[in-house]
């Protein structure tokens, strides 16, 4: 799994070990919820999920450089399907 810093550089300003921390809790959570969710679909290579971590708002979302069909999938995970 990736994690996409957007934007790559930080304000001097912002604490980038609550940065680091936000995003090993969203990873962690996430691993959970991939391995169950896609448990039934060995296809799926957890590598080539990308998501975009908005250092601003603190926010995660799929990346549009996960490939198809994984991507459309983890989009319907995310609307809650």
């Amino acid at each position: 799994m990736r994690i996409n810093w957007i934007p790559i550089r930080t304000s001097p300003y912002a604490n980038i070990a609550a940065l680091i921390q936000e995003e090993y809790e969203f990873r962690a959570k996430m691993t959970k919820i991939l391995l169950e969710y896609l448990d039934d679909s060995n296809e799926y290579d957890l590598e080539c999920i990308s998501f975009d971590f908005d250092t601003r708002t603190k926010s995660f979302k799929v990346s549009s450089k996960t490939p198809e069909p994984i991507y459309s999938e983890l989009l319907k995970i995310d609307a809650g399907d």
